[in-house]
């Protein structure tokens, strides 16, 4: 039995969704966990500002490693604002640091956050040698499978709605991460490479890597959703909050859910009040009063 270590990669943007999170790791995190705060910024400086105000206290009974960009082995720079290839993208950047923080990883599997995850019941990550996944619905591009598949040799796997879910929360096994790493000779050669690449899926790759390798079945086993309703931005979203908050809660296996920094944003004031109202039966009390208030001025 072995205690998995949690990774969130975060950014100046998406600091309140990151200090719900925190609070929610306070709340129902049980027991001492090693976290992982990446920072996916090249000027760290805000960042910490508000990190250490507002946040930083909600780690107290955990132990919290943060990590900057700029100490992975990988030239960001070199690649802000080209032409091809945008470097300044967090969407790409961010994909890569979630695999080569790896290399960072004492135990034998991570669990990967992206900010806008938080818990709503208890939860640890206390697990045997095999990791769980979840299956979920193939939706991305088949053209980005396709080219995964045939760049590591793979002619007869097909994507399906049993292979495992690309939605975070989601574990990695730290070896088969780092095997990947090497195979394009390091960090620095990696994230050349996928950066490079038309179609980006950091799960995707992972999962194929570890059907390469033989070893999925290995390091995986299915288990149960214990993860859910994600609530993100659409053209249906006044449909999809009603189905959110509905349902929230309600499927006993789930542990964690999601809300999309836009749709914090999106939401009526109405919508808001009504969601504190709910959060505050899980021992959630957010805040996104300025968020949305920077927010509304820019989009609306």
């Amino acid at each position: 039995m072995q205690k998995i270590p949690l990774v969130t990669i975060t950014c100046a943007r998406d600091l309140h969704l990151l200090e719900l999170q925190a609070q929610s790791i306070q709340q129902h995190l049980t027991s001492t966990h090693d976290v992982y705060i990446i920072v996916n910024e090249s000027d760290t400086t805000a960042w910490f500002k508000y990190f250490d105000q507002n946040i930083k206290h909600y780690y107290a009974q955990h132990n919290l490693i943060v990590i900057c960009r700029d100490e992975f082995d990988v030239q960001w720079a070199l690649w802000t604002n080209g032409k091809v290839n945008n470097w300044s993208s967090g969407w790409v950047t961010q994909q890569i640091l979630k695999l080569i923080v790896a290399d960072k990883i004492p135990q034998h599997a991570y669990l990967v956050l992206d900010s806008q995850n938080f818990l709503i019941k208890e939860f640890d990550t206390v697990l045997e040698d095999k990791i769980p996944y979840r299956p979920g619905i193939f939706s991305m591009p088949r053209t980005t499978w396709d080219s995964y598949a045939k760049l590591f040799g793979i002619s007869n796997l097909e994507p399906s709605d049993d292979v495992m879910s690309i939605c975070t929360p989601i574990y990695l096994n730290t070896s088969l991460v780092n095997s990947l790493i090497e195979n394009f000779s390091g960090q620095r050669e990696f994230a050349k490479w996928f950066n490079s690449i038309p179609g980006k899926s950091e799960f995707i790759l992972y999962y194929l890597w570890a059907q390469t390798k033989g070893l999925f079945d290995t390091c995986h086993c299915k288990t149960d959703d214990w993860a859910g309703p994600y609530l993100r931005d659409s053209t249906t979203f006044d449909h999809d909050f009603e189905k959110f908050f509905d349902f929230v809660g309600i499927h006993e296996p789930h542990k964690w859910t999601s809300i999309n920094h836009r749709s914090w944003g999106d939401m009526t004031d109405k919508q808001y009040n009504d969601l504190l109202i709910k959060l505050s039966d899980y021992d959630l009390t957010p805040d996104f009063t300025e968020y949305r208030t920077h927010y509304l001025e820019r989009y609306r």
